[in-house]
């Protein structure tokens, strides 16, 4: 598979999982524009993913922050540049944080 079927995949999958939290209540409205994939809360904050094929990372932009993420082909994850979190677990902390739950995508 070559990064943009990884970052489908992955995309595709959370999108999934984002709207059973929307069907189950959560305040969360999830929009999807081409590749890029919306997150938008009651209080107006935005979290965004978006591919960047020309280095071929996952970015995840979230509280003022940017988080950049490779696939570990070995392992079959994304992995963040800078702290080495895996990217379902960064995205599943972020939500349980904002969302006020314990939330596992």
């Amino acid at each position: 598979m070559n990064f943009i079927q990884h970052y489908d995949n992955t995309i595709s999958d959370l999108d999934n999982k984002l709207s059973s939290l929307v069907d189950d209540g959560f305040d969360l409205e999830v929009e999807k524009f081409g590749d890029v994939l919306s997150l938008i809360f009651s209080d107006k904050a935005k979290f965004v993913i978006s591919p960047n094929s020309g280095v071929n990372q996952l970015w995840v932009s979230a509280n003022y922050e940017g988080h950049r993420f490779s696939f570990d082909g070995a392992r079959r994850v994304w992995i963040d540049e800078k702290t080495g979190q895996e990217f379902h677990t960064y995205m599943s902390r972020l939500l349980s944080d904002k969302l006020g739950k314990e939330i596992a995508v």
